[in-house]
């Protein structure tokens, strides 16, 4: 089943038919729900509903929601507690769920062409075409051969997609738009900070994946997961001292030197990881430099983990701020600070509004 793209980052497009005025966006992590609700006026976007929530259990496995009651009941709290009135959601896939691949297809009248990504889905993607959604981004012309088409296929198992949209039907709401997470911490890359001179690096460091991915001007060219995040620490700290899971998860973000020692080798893993990802991508385009690298996500919090990135890769390194891409007084937005690394994707989520009210 092809699914036409809205934007470059859209997953799975237009699932409704109405006109939407304002759309929820949600980013469900491993441990977390994270919601928002913008308000897009003629100055830009303002901030109308923010909300997180955290739990001991995970609420995905592999990228797969494990109990949709149990996500539904969350949701429905969550919505009725903010007292939010829209039902209709942004959400955003994990990337590792999904299967991200670019081919290069030659310029074709436009039923060719729909039957050339056929093909091309059947030959990448390791599962049948009646097991998976997909769909794809035309990136460009392929500058070595101008005439071919650089296009991005992006698939995912139909049975991750129908749980999400089951989870979301049984909470009342009305999904409109599914994307996928990577892809939307780019896109908010791009609009605040535009990286227009060099490439850049995305890094989003959860609680069990870090996603990392490598763009140039608005196209996305490398991603990769690494299974590793947040939690593994949460973990260590509370065989090492005892403490409750909740009180882990608020030691780990101190300095302090009782449990710091036990970040050590996360952090050199992850900084290792990025560097091996920015070293294949330069051997690959020996003409490319990296000018940034972006952190957001969590665990990027870790103290100690921004400044050993940087060494590492001798690249400048910036904490996300995505509360930028709004229109909102800084008084206001300074009771949220503490959400700031937790809350791009369903900001970015929520400003898609403007694709789908029509």
């Amino acid at each position: 089943m092809a699914l036409e793209f809205l934007k470059k980052s859209d997953f799975i497009a237009r699932l409704g038919l109405k006109t939407v005025n304002d759309l929820i966006g949600i980013d469900i992590g491993t441990t977390s729900i994270k919601l928002c609700v913008l308000k897009k006026t003629k100055d830009g976007f303002k901030l109308e509903n923010i909300a997180k929530r955290s739990y001991e259990q995970d609420l995905l496995s592999d990228g797969i929601i494990i109990d949709n009651t149990f996500i539904a009941q969350e949701l429905k709290n969550l919505i009725l507690e903010n007292k939010i009135k829209s039902r209709d959601v942004a959400c955003a896939l994990s990337s590792y769920t999904v299967i991200i691949k670019r081919v290069n297809i030659p310029f074709l009248e436009e039923e060719a062409f729909e039957n050339s990504i056929n093909l091309e889905v059947e030959s990448v993607i390791p599962f049948p075409l009646k097991d998976i959604y997909y769909s794809y981004y035309v990136m460009g012309v392929d500058e070595e051969k101008e005439d071919m088409m650089k296009v991005q296929i992006v698939a995912a198992k139909k049975e991750i997609v129908d749980g999400y949209i089951t989870a979301f039907h049984m909470a009342g709401l009305d999904p409109q738009i599914l994307d996928v997470d990577i892809f939307g911490v780019t896109n908010i890359i791009e609009q605040i900070y535009n990286p227009k001179d060099f490439s850049a690096v995305a890094v989003d460091i959860g609680a069990s994946v870090t996603n990392i991915a490598i763009m140039k001007g608005e196209n996305i060219e490398f991603t990769r997961e690494i299974l590793m995040g947040g939690k593994y620490i949460t973990n260590q700290i509370e065989k090492s001292t005892k403490l409750s899971y909740t009180e882990a998860e608020e030691k780990k973000l101190t300095n302090d030197s009782l449990v710091s020692y036990l970040f050590e080798d996360f952090i050199f893993n992850i900084s290792s990881e990025i560097k091996k990802t920015i070293n294949f991508y330069i051997a690959t385009k020996p003409k490319e430099t990296i000018g940034k690298i972006y952190l957001t996500g969590g665990s990027s919090l870790l103290p100690g983990l921004k400044e050993r990135i940087g060494e590492d890769n001798k690249i400048e390194v910036e904490s996300i701020n995505p509360f930028l891409f709004l229109n909102e007084e800084e008084s206001r937005l300074h009771a949220y600070e503490d959400l700031k690394e937790f809350i791009a994707i369903a900001i970015y989520l929520s400003s898609r509004v403007g694709d789908i009210a029509l």
